[in-house]
C-alpha cells in the first residue's frame, strides 16, 4: 500500500544569538562567520582565563578566620601559659608538707637549747621567772617553733613569738594540731616553769611564699622571653609563605610578571623554582595568546571592511539602480487599467526593493561604520550618542565627555574603541533601568581611557547573559594589549574602566 507524503515537521525559529544583540540587523551573519575563522573573543578556550580574571577583580572577603601565625602565636603562648602554671601547681601543691618537714626538724633542736634546771642561776622562784622570761623575749625572731612559758600552776608567762607570720587568704588553712613538747625547768629539785615547744609552719610558709613568688615571676618573665623568640623565629621561617601567598594573589589579578626570590630552605626554594617556572610559561602562553588574539582581531576587521566594500561595490549599485526602472513600471501600469494587476506586483516588488536596500545599508553600517572613515573617532562616538538620545526620546540623560584633539590611532584600534563604546551604551540603556549614563573618553599621547557609569541595575549592566559582553570587552582589551574592569559602583549602579595603550602591539595597521 503506498504511503501517504506527508509534509516535513516545521524547524524551530532560529534562536538570536546573544552575542549579536544590540547591533544592527544584517550582521549576525558575517559576525558568526568570523568567529567560525577563529576570531571569537567569546570561544572556550578565552573563557577559562577571562573567569579567572573576573574571580581575582572581585573584592576579596573579609578575612575572618585566624591567620596562620596568629594561630602559631596563640599555640606558644598557651604552651608557656600551661608550662607556668603546671610549675607553680608543683610547687603550691607540696608547699605545706615541706614547711610541716621543717618545722618538726627545728623542734628538737630548739627543745636542747632552752635551759632544764637553774641552780646557781637564780636565788629564788621569782629571780628564776623573770630570767626564764627574759630568755623568751630573746627569742622574738625565732622561727619554725612557737615557745611557750608557763608557771607550775599553767599560767601563761610569755610567748615567743608574740606576732604569728601573715599568709595570703587560700594559705591560712589550719594544719592538723600537732603534739606539743613539754620541758620542765626546776630549781633545787622542784618544778617552778616548764615551756610548751610547738611546730609553727606560717613562718616557713610565709618564706616558701615569698620565695614562689620570685621564682614563679622568673619563670613568667623567661617564658616570655623564650615565648617571643620562638614566636619570632617562627615569623621569619613563615616569611616565605607570605611572599608565596603574595605571589600567588599578584598571579590571580593577572599580574604576568610576579616572580619569587630564592629562599635558604630547600623546599621553600623548590616551591619558588616551580612557582617561577608556571609564571614564565604561563606569561609566555599569555604573550602569544594576545599575539594571535591581535591577529585574528585584525583579519576580523578586514573581513568586515573587505565585506562591507564588496557589498557597497558590487551588490548596492545593482539595487538602486532598479529603482528607477521600478518607478517606471509603476508610472506606466498607472497610465493603463488593463495593467492594474501587474501594477500591484510592481508595487510590491518596489516595496522589497526598497526594503532589501535599507536592510543592505543597516548591513554595511554593522560591518563597518562609515562615520569612522568619515567623520573621524570623536565625531562618530558623538553621532551615535546622539543617535541613542535620539531613541529613548530623553528618557535617559547620556552626558559625553571627550577632551583633547583627536586623531586617528588607526583602523583596529579605531574600530575596537567605537565597538566597545557602543556595546557599553546599549548593556546601559537596554538592560540597566537607570535615569543616566555617564561617558568619559580622554587619551594621552600613550594611552587611551574609557570610564562608562550609570545608576541603573549592577546585576544587569552585563546584559542579558550576565558576563557574555563583559568577557567580549575584556578578551578585545586583553588583544590590543589594554586592561578592563567592570564592577558595582560604591553609590549604586555599574561603571567600567578601559584602559588601551595608545599604539597597544606594534602591527600594521594599514588594512585593504
Amino acid at each position: 500500500m503506498p504511503q501517504r507524503w506527508r509534509a516535513p515537521a516545521r524547524l524551530p525559529p532560529r534562536r538570536a544569538d546573544p552575542r549579536t544583540a544590540g547591533r544592527e540587523p544584517g550582521t549576525a551573519r558575517i559576525s558568526t562567520r568570523c568567529r567560525q575563522a577563529g576570531s571569537d573573543p567569546n570561544s572556550r578556550d578565552a573563557a577559562p582565563a577571562a573567569h579567572l580574571r573576573e574571580a581575582a577583580a572581585r573584592p576579596a572577603a573579609p578575612e575572618t578566620a585566624m591567620t596562620l601565625k596568629t594561630r602559631l602565636a596563640w599555640i606558644v603562648l598557651l604552651l608557656m601559659s600551661a608550662l607556668v602554671l603546671s610549675y607553680s601547681l608543683a610547687l603550691a601543691s607540696t608547699m605545706r608538707e615541706r614547711a610541716d618537714a621543717e618545722t618538726r626538724g627545728a623542734l628538737p633542736w630548739i627543745a636542747e637549747l632552752l635551759p632544764a634546771r637553774l641552780d646557781g642561776m637564780a636565788r629564788d622562784d621569782v629571780q628564776a621567772l623573770e630570767q626564764l622570761q627574759r630568755l623568751v623575749r630573746g627569742l622574738e625572731r625565732i622561727r619554725h617553733v612557737s615557745v611557750e612559758l608557763h608557771a607550775s600552776d599553767g599560767r601563761l608567762l610569755a610567748r615567743a613569738p608574740q606576732r604569728p607570720a601573715e599568709l595570703p587568704g587560700w594559705m591560712r588553712r589550719e594544719a592538723p594540731a600537732a603534739a606539743a613538747l613539754r620541758k620542765d625547768v626546776s630549781l633545787g629539785g622542784r618544778s617552778v616553769a616548764y615551756f610548751e615547744l610547738r611546730p609553727a609552719a606560717a613562718d616557713e610558709l610565709a618564706e616558701m611564699w615569698a620565695d614562689f613568688v620570685r621564682s614563679s615571676l622568673l619563670v613568667v618573665l623567661l617564658s616570655l622571653l623564650a615565648g617571643v623568640a620562638i614566636v619570632r623565629l617562627a615569623l621569619r621561617a613563615f616569611q616565605p609563605v607570605e611572599q608565596i601567598r603574595d605571589a600567588l594573589r599578584d598571579l590571580g589579578r593577572g599580574t604576568q610578571g610576579a616572580r619569587l626570590p630564592r629562599f635558604r630552605s630547600p623546599e621553600m626554594d623548590e616551591i619558588a623554582s616551580a612557582f617561577n617556572r608556571m609564571a614564565g610559561e604561563l606569561q609566555a602562553a599569555q604573550a602569544e595568546r594576545q599575539a594571535l588574539m591581535r591577529k585574528l582581531l585584525e583579519n576580523e576587521e578586514h573581513t568586515r571592511r573587505s565585506v562591507a566594500h564588496d557589498l557597497h561595490d558590487e551588490l548596492s549599485p545593482y539595487l538602486v539602480a532598479q529603482q528607477p526602472l521600478g518607478r517606471v513600471l509603476q508610472a506606466r501600469c498607472a497610465q493603463r487599467p488593463d495593467l492594474e494587476d501587474i501594477g500591484r506586483l510592481v508595487q510590491t516588488l518596489v516595496s522589497h526593493q526598497a526594503q532589501m536596500l535599507s536592510t543592505l545599508r543597516a548591513i554595511l553600517v554593522g560591518l563597518h561604520p562609515p562615520e569612522l572613515e568619515t567623520l573621524g573617532l570623536r565625531g562618530a562616538i558623538e553621532q551615535l550618542v546622539a543617535q541613542r538620545r535620539s531613541e529613548h526620546d530623553g528618557r535617559v540623560q547620556i552626558t559625553l565627555e571627550m577632551p583633547g584633539d583627536w586623531q586617528r590611532f588607526g583602523a583596529v584600534l579605531d574600530a575596537s574603541i567605537y565597538r566597545m563604546v557602543q556595546e557599553c551604551l546599549t548593556n546601559a540603556l537596554r538592560h540597566a533601568s537607570g535615569s543616566w549614563v555617564q561617558l568619559h573618553i580622554v587619551h594621552t599621547a600613550a594611552a587611551i581611557d574609557i570610564s562608562v557609569s550609570n545608576d541603573g541595575a549592577a546585576e544587569a549592566a552585563t546584559g542579558a547573559r550576565p558576563g557574555l559582553g563583559t568577557i567580549g570587552m575584556r578578551e578585545r582589551c586583553l588583544a590590543l594589549g589594554g586592561d578592563f574592569q567592570g564592577r558595582p559602583a560604591p553609590n549604586g549602579g555599574w561603571q567600567v574602566h578601559i584602559h588601551l595603550p595608545a599604539e597597544p602591539v606594534a602591527h600594521t595597521e594599514a588594512l585593504a
